[in-house]
C-alpha cells in the first residue's frame, strides 16, 4: 500500500457486464483511490444527465489493458466535467482488490491473507538467515556464508501458530528475499516476519480486515507506537494454475485501501528495547495472549482504542489527550473491578476512590510506586476539562507541563491494567516495564 499505482482499463457495473466506460484508475497512497471515467455508466452521452443521475455504486468492476481483473468497493461520485463529445466522472473508492472480481464485501470468497507489517521483522526476528565461519589450521577465518533454507512445506517456515477459534488460525511466518541479478557486485538479501490469517471456511473482506485491525492494536501496544499494515494479499481456494507435478500455484489477489495513520515505512531500525515487550518476552505465552486479545469481552475494545490512541505522537498536547487516558482508566476500573468495589462495601464508588483502588492494585510496579500522583490533581483536572467548569471554583487543576506530565504517569498505568487484562501477572508487568526504555515508560519526562 505504499507505492502509487495507476491502471488504464474499461469499467462497468456487475449487472451490466456488456456496458463498459474507458477510464484510468489511480491509487495514491495515504490519499485516495480515483477512478476517472470518460462517460457515464447511466445515461450514455448526454453530458447533462451524467451529471445529474451521478450517484453511489457499492461495487465497479474492470479489466485493466494488462489483464487484470479489479473490484472497487464503495465509490462516490465527487467531480464531473463536461467535453463536447463525453461527460468526465470521477468515484473515490474505499477499497482496491487486484486479481479478482467480487460482489460485495461480505462475500465468503478468500481462505487465507498474507500480511505485512512495517516493525513485524523487528518485534519477532525472523531468524531466517545464517552465517557460517570456516576455519583454516590456525584458527584463522577461511570464509563466510549466509545461507538460509528454500521452504517448499508450507509449515516449515512457521515461527508461531496460534488457534483464534475454530475458523481462525495466526501464523507468524518468516521468509528470505534473494535477488542476484539486482547487481553482480551487490546481490540483494533480506529477511523478513510477516503475518498468516488462514481460515477453516471460506471467509469474507470484512473477517479479513476485522482481524487484520485487532493485530494492528496487538503490535501497536506491545511496540508502543501506532502500526498499520503495509501490504495485505489475499488467496482464493478457486484462483490458480495447476502445473506439470500436480501442484496448485493460487493467484496472489491484493486489497488496497486508504490508511490514514501514520507512514507504514520505519524511517530507521527502531530498537527494540524501546517497544513495551517482543515476541522473544511472551513466546511462551504467545498463543494464550494473542487468542485473548481476539477473543476478550467487548467491553474491553473502547479502553484499548483509547490507549492506542494515547501512545500515538503529537506535536501538540492538550486537555483531550488527558481526558482520553482518563476516561480510559474509569472505563477499566468500573467494567472490571467491580467485585473489588463490592468488596470494599462501596455502591458508588467516587472518582477518587476508583483511581485509588486502580493504584493500590499495581503499585508493586516498580516505576510506577515512586510517582508522586496527587489524587485530588487527577479529579479536580478531570472535572474541571470534562464539565468546563468555572476555574475559580476548582482548586488543584492542573495545565500544560504539568497536565502532560500527570498524563504521562497515568498512561503507564493504563498499560499495566490492559497488560493485566491480557493475561500478563503483576511480576511478568514489572519485569515488561523494567526491561524497556520506551520513553513512555520512563520515570522522569
Amino acid at each position: 500500500m505504499t507505492d502509487r499505482l495507476e491502471f488504464k482499463g474499461y469499467w462497468h457495473l456487475p449487472e451490466l457486464p456488456d456496458k463498459t466506460i474507458a477510464g484510468v484508475l489511480t491509487y495514491t497512497p495515504r490519499k485516495n483511490i480515483v477512478l476517472e471515467l470518460m462517460g457515464s455508466f447511466d445515461s450514455g452521452d448526454d453530458t447533462l444527465l451524467a451529471f445529474l443521475n451521478k450517484k453511489r455504486e457499492a461495487i465497479i468492476h474492470g479489466y485493466t489493458s494488462d489483464a487484470k481483473k479489479i473490484t472497487l468497493i464503495k465509490c462516490d461520485p465527487w467531480g464531473s466535467a463536461n467535453t463536447n463529445s463525453f461527460p468526465l466522472i470521477k468515484y473515490s473508492c474505499q477499497f482496491l482488490i487486484i486479481g479478482k472480481h467480487i460482489s460485495s464485501m461480505d462475500d465468503s470468497s478468500f481462505h487465507e491473507a498474507y500480511i505485512k507489517f512495517p516493525v513485524l521483522s523487528y518485534w519477532c526476528h525472523p531468524g531466517a538467515l545464517r552465517t557460517l565461519y570456516e576455519f583454516n589450521d590456525k584458527e584463522k577465518i577461511k570464509s563466510i556464508s549466509i545461507a538460509f533454507d528454500s521452504y517448499r512445506d508450507t509449515d516449515e517456515d512457521t515461527i508461531n501458530s496460534a488457534v483464534i477459534d475454530e475458523n481462525t488460525e495466526l501464523l507468524l511466518k518468516r521468509g528470505v528475499n534473494y535477488d542476484s541479478s539486482y547487481s553482480r557486485l551487490e546481490p540483494k538479501i533480506s529477511q523478513r516476519t510477516f503475518l498468516v490469517i488462514r481460515k477453516g471456511d471460506d471467509s469474507s473482506i470484512n473477517d479479513f480486515i476485522s482481524n487484520i485491525y485487532l493485530y494492528e492494536q496487538f503490535l501497536s501496544l506491545s511496540t508502543l507506537r501506532p502500526i498499520e499494515c503495509k501490504s495485505v494479499v489475499l488467496y482464493d481456494k478457486e484462483c490458480y494454475q495447476e502445473l506439470k507435478d500436480g501442484e496448485k500455484f493460487h493467484f496472489p489477489i491484493e486489497l488496497i485501501y486508504v490508511q490514514r495513520g501514520n507512514n507504514t515505512e520505519v524511517a530507521e531500525e527502531p530498537r527494540y528495547f524501546d517497544f513495551l515487550f517482543t515476541y522473544d518476552t511472551v513466546k511462551d505465552e504467545y498463543s494464550k495472549i494473542i487468542r485473548k486479545w481476539f477473543t476478550d469481552d467487548k467491553n474491553i475494545i473502547p479502553i484499548r482504542r483509547h490507549l492506542i490512541e494515547s501512545i500515538k505522537p503529537k506535536t501538540v498536547f492538550s486537555s483531550v489527550d488527558f481526558l482520553i487516558v482518563m476516561q480510559a482508566l474509569e472505563g477499566f476500573a468500573k467494567r472490571f473491578r467491580k467485585g473489588e468495589i463490592k468488596a470494599q462495601k462501596v455502591n458508588k464508588p467516587t472518582l477518587r476512590e476508583i483511581i485509588q483502588g486502580v493504584l493500590l492494585e499495581f503499585s508493586c510496579i516498580d516505576k510506577l510506586k515512586n510517582e508522586d500522583i496527587d489524587l485530588d490533581e487527577v479529579v479536580n483536572s478531570r472535572h474541571y476539562y470534562s464539565h468546563f467548569m468555572e476555574r475559580s471554583e476548582m482548586k488543584s487543576v492542573l495545565d500544560g507541563i504539568e497536565l502532560y506530565e500527570l498524563t504521562h504517569k497515568l498512561r503507564k498505568l493504563l498499560i499495566c491494567c490492559v497488560l493485566h487484562f491480557i493475561g500478563f501477572d503483576y511480576h511478568q508487568i514489572n519485569d515488561i516495564f523494567n526491561n524497556s526504555d520506551s520513553h513512555l515508560l520512563q520515570t522522569n519526562v
